[in-house]
């Protein structure tokens, strides 16, 4: 099992970036563990409580110039890249030339998988060719491609495939593809995430593990409210969870997709290594 934590590009360089999607991302998602300490406090606490590989979160107009940077900086601490999330950008549709520069991230950076967005794919995942396409890049760049189940949203409704947990699973087997389970997404859907992890297992290359609590704004709104909370925040059961994964001897990647502060994700991760 990789233990991993997800680190916007964007922490590791200290520089803006002048999408829409940044803008966004800045103000209503981003971490604010790289504004109140030090990067590398930041990451050396994490990997002292066990982590020791992050999820890379790209944006827009990655050089090789910040690639080299990124690569420099986890070297010195002696932590890998395991997975390159898609631009936070690309909210509405993801081209196959805008995959393919995420996958020559991958390969630079040794990472194994890149995810990609079920929701921003969209109804390309239908068409024939788009799909060998993908197939091609996870071929070309040794790599997989984890999609990603997305939560409910009003962008989304209308697409179950998108966040129904069996419509997506039989889609995902269907094209050959490899999943990244975000446990949060799936609770917010009201359904069981040992259930879908037991049915799904051969195909989970990557956890994005968080608790949830159920709530009006993120159940009936369709708001984040109460989602992606540290271990033990929510009424997730994480540690049957856990323990569902050891047992099955799950070799994949766990990224702890949380919001919270350092001390919780600290914390979180000690408690994750402490069931393996």
């Amino acid at each position: 099992m990789k233990l991993s934590a997800w680190v916007s590009i964007t922490d590791l360089l200290h520089k803006k970036k002048s999408g829409f999607g940044e803008f966004i991302f800045d103000k209503f998602i981003k971490q604010k563990l790289f504004s109140t300490y030090n990067q590398k406090e930041v990451l050396l606490s994490l990997k002292n409580s066990g982590v020791n590989g992050i999820e890379l979160l790209s944006t827009s107009n990655v050089s090789d110039k910040d690639i080299k940077k990124v690569q420099e900086t986890l070297a010195e601490l002696d932590l890998a890249v395991f997975s390159v999330h898609q631009s936070i950008s690309t909210l509405f549709n993801i081209s196959i030339q805008e995959i393919e520069g995420l996958c020559q991230i991958a390969h630079k950076l040794k990472a194994g998988v890149v995810v990609l967005h079920i929701n921003v794919i969209g109804n390309q995942i239908f068409k024939t060719d788009y799909v060998r396409a993908l197939k091609g890049l996870e071929s070309k760049y040794k790599i997989k491609i984890g999609i990603e189940n997305s939560p409910i949203s009003p962008l989304s409704f209308f697409k179950p495939y998108t966040w129904n947990g069996d419509k997506f699973s039989a889609l995902i087997k269907e094209t050959g593809f490899n999943i990244t389970f975000d446990t949060t997404h799936l609770a917010q859907t009201g359904k069981d995430i040992i259930d879908f992890y037991k049915k799904n297992k051969d195909s989970i290359v990557n956890i994005h593990l968080s608790d949830y609590k159920k709530s009006f704004l993120n159940k009936y709104l369709l708001l984040s409210n109460s989602t992606h909370l540290p271990l033990g925040k929510g009424t997730l059961p994480i540690k049957q969870f856990l323990n569902v994964l050891r047992e099955n001897r799950y070799d994949g990647i766990i990224t702890m997709e949380i919001n919270g502060t350092l001390t919780e994700l600290c914390q979180s991760a000690r408690f994750i290594k402490s069931v393996f």
